[in-house]
């Protein structure tokens, strides 16, 4: 159903002197800055996990090679999901329209494409992470060895390692140290040493000046002494991001190059405009299609005291 002049019939008064849609400005993308992008070659698009070779094994003078295999491991699909808007308008009601309102809700559509982008990249890198996005072991991306037998990311030679405190806790400098530990840590599916680096902090804006804190002081916060704030010189830098939903989830991820989250791209955002002739009205469509792929859980380590 097409805007018409009977439904906006102040736009076609004189007696106002501005109207007033947005006041700021547009919020650009964030999620180019902390998840890589990818062409999705075919929908779906199904991933499979192969180990590398296992560790070498001994060999006695005379006796013959021991044989090694790569692992076959789990798979996992995404789909694309198609997502639009459409803006239908009486050539009447633009025609009329004195104050160029309705010329606005273009630019208002475009960031509507934007946030959709936003809300479904940090559903999938953060938000879900803890919870329902699964990869390749089939377990959230954020998973936490535990007391409990059998618990953490399984590996292929039936080892298990996390990337999530048990029990998860808040920001703090001694919790990112530990996060960078456990990169340090990292094995890969056959228990063999694998080099990750942690290099970003995510983090809800309501944390940003204890991350200043953190990051910006010369000595260990909320102690009286100077001693050397130890997060530095490790190439950790810190952002936050308005789409993460709970205040006190917090994550730190490899360089992106390493972190296995993609937005996958099936259809780019693109935007159409066309003439109806039979009401003389004009339409206007955003349309794109995508998936957020979070395969390997090694690129992040993360903590939420939401569940």
């Amino acid at each position: 159903m097409p805007a018409v002049t009977s439904a906006f019939a102040d736009l076609l008064s004189t007696k106002f002197q501005t109207f007033l849609v947005n006041k700021g400005k547009a919020v650009p993308r964030l999620w180019p800055q902390w998840i890589a992008s990818e062409e999705m070659t075919t929908n779906p698009y199904i991933s499979e996990k192969i180990s590398g070779m296992p560790a070498q094994m001994v060999k006695p003078e005379g006796v013959q090679f021991t044989s090694g295999q790569p692992t076959i491991g789990g798979s996992f699909q995404v789909t694309a999901t198609p997502y639009g808007q459409i803006f239908s308008i009486t050539w009447e009601l633009y025609r009329d329209d004195k104050y160029a309102v309705m010329g606005q809700m273009w630019s208002s559509m475009a960031q509507n494409t934007r946030t959709r982008q936003e809300v479904q990249a940090f559903g999938a890198l953060i938000n879900n992470a803890f919870s329902t996005n699964t990869g390749y072991d089939a377990q959230p991306f954020f998973t936490a060895v535990t007391s409990v037998a059998g618990t953490g990311h399984p590996d292929l030679d039936g080892t298990y390692q996390g990337n999530r405190p048990s029990p998860d806790v808040t920001l703090s400098q001694t919790a990112v140290q530990a996060a960078m530990v456990n990169f340090d840590l990292l094995n890969d599916e056959l228990s063999l040493p694998i080099n990750y680096t942690g290099r970003r902090l995510l983090i809800h804006p309501s944390n940003r000046y204890l991350a200043k804190e953190m990051f910006g002081s010369g000595g260990k916060i909320q102690t009286a002494d100077n001693d050397m704030n130890s997060l530095w010189g490790d190439g950790l830098y810190w952002g936050t991001c308005r789409f993460i939903t709970r205040t006190q989830d917090w994550a730190v991820f490899a360089d992106m190059e390493d972190t296995d989250v993609q937005v996958m791209w099936r259809d780019h955002p693109r935007s159409r405009a066309f003439d109806d002739p039979f009401i003389e009205a004009m339409d206007n469509t955003n349309y794109q299609r995508f998936a957020v792929r979070s395969g390997d859980w090694r690129g992040g380590y993360g903590s939420s005291t939401g569940y």
